[in-house]
């Protein structure tokens, strides 16, 4: 993306003005910006200021899935709540929690949405040290663990995480396509994939941003 294009928050296209959440882009007003710029921008500057450490990218497909992206909001905060409750199982969460953003994305034949988080991770020997909570992992990725010195406490996390998500959202079912835990890999890359829905005029303005649940 050309540096040129952030000149400006004045945009000239086929969509509405730019939601007052890309103000802070504080540029100045002499060029053309897209939509789907502005949000990456935007994003991508809220992860450098904020001190973000994504480790974690991760796509939840509901058996019982919703058209509707405040019904899908509503699911959200749930979903938040067990993702913070599998890391800090002990009622009140600390201030420096891990945080999550929220991205919902429609299936192209049914209209359903399907969801992706960015969350940052914890350092698993601390989690396992200082946390009384219970985990769910197969007996083969016990066996890797013995077994593979290239296996890192990590997986398991994952693992456990994607149990336990399994477990209690009960939209999610059990089946392998139901969750895919990724590292994030390159940031910016990941940012470029969850807006895609602005080129596609899926939602109404920046709909795909649950604003209210991500830690923005």
């Amino acid at each position: 993306m050309k540096k040129e294009k952030f000149v400006s928050l004045i945009k000239e296209n086929e969509m509405e003005d730019l939601s007052p959440c890309h103000y802070d882009l504080d540029e100045s007003s002499s060029a053309r910006i897209t939509a789907r710029d502005a949000t990456e921008v935007w994003l991508n500057r809220k992860m450098e200021d904020g001190c973000f450490n994504f480790q974690y990218f991760i796509t939840l497909s509901f058996f019982k899935a919703t058209k509707s992206p405040i019904n899908q909001y509503l699911d959200n905060h749930h979903i938040k709540k067990v993702i913070l409750d599998f890391f800090y199982p002990n009622g009140k969460k600390p201030k420096d929690r891990i945080r999550l953003w929220f991205f919902v994305e429609r299936h192209k034949v049914s209209r359903k949405l399907h969801l992706h988080i960015l969350s940052e991770g914890i350092d698993g020997l601390s989690w396992l040290c200082g946390q009384n909570r219970k985990i769910e992992i197969s007996k083969d990725t016990l066996f890797d663990v013995i077994a593979d010195e290239e296996y890192t406490l990590d997986d398991v996390i994952i693992e456990a995480l994607n149990n336990h998500l399994k477990r209690h959202i009960k939209k999610l079912g059990n089946g392998k396509q139901a969750t895919n835990f990724k590292k994030i890999g390159d940031f910016s890359s990941r940012i470029h994939y969850v807006n895609k829905s602005l080129l596609k005029y899926d939602f109404d303005g920046w709909e795909h941003i649950d604003i209210q649940n991500s830690d923005l």
